[in-house]
């Protein structure tokens, strides 16, 4: 069952978000109000090896004040295919060239209230960086086997809700070929 918009209200507009505040109907006939809405441009999660290993890079995230080991992650431009925004971004945070995107799926994070979805693009690294890592939010680019990085998933170390997920999706759809 649909909700029915009945009133949006823009609430904060600039280039990197956007927050409304909804009402509806729901589906069996309740009226909800002031119900956020926050949306933001899509975005891509790349998953690469070098050598071997997963390329991730450790970032400070301000929501929750701490540092997470993650994906090469950015924003799809208007009109950028998003393997093209995968290539594109992970040279920028790893420095790593790459090459033979793939798209390997697409989330709806926080479907709830969020709307802009994460692209899960794969992609072939280069052995070693080519380059310097021009973005200015990486702390630092990690190169993990896949066992150790899905150890580090089950014991909680990786817990940034994207990059579990893509990560899981990539581990199965790459075995399969």
């Amino acid at each position: 069952m649909s909700w029915k918009l009945l009133k949006s209200r823009t609430l904060i507009t600039d280039r990197w978000i956007t927050v409304r505040s909804n009402d509806y109907i729901t589906g069996n006939g309740r009226q909800i109000d002031g119900y956020y809405q926050i949306e933001r441009s899509d975005f891509v999660l790349v998953v690469a090896e070098s050598r071997g290993r997963l390329v991730m890079v450790r970032e400070f995230r301000a929501g929750t004040g701490r540092q997470y080991l993650s994906l090469p992650a950015g924003h799809v431009e208007p009109g950028e295919d998003p393997v093209a925004a995968g290539l594109r971004e992970f040279r920028e945070e790893t420095g790593f060239a790459a090459a033979n995107g793939r798209l390997l799926g697409v989330l709806d994070p926080l479907p709830a209230f969020f709307r802009g979805c994460g692209y899960v693009v794969a992609v072939e690294a280069s052995d070693d960086p080519v380059d310097e890592v021009t973005d200015g939010e990486v702390d630092a680019v990690v190169l993990l086997p896949w066992e150790e990085a899905l150890a580090k998933l089950r014991s909680g170390e990786i817990r940034d809700m994207q990059a579990v997920a893509a990560l899981y999706l990539a581990r199965d759809l790459l075995r399969e070929g």
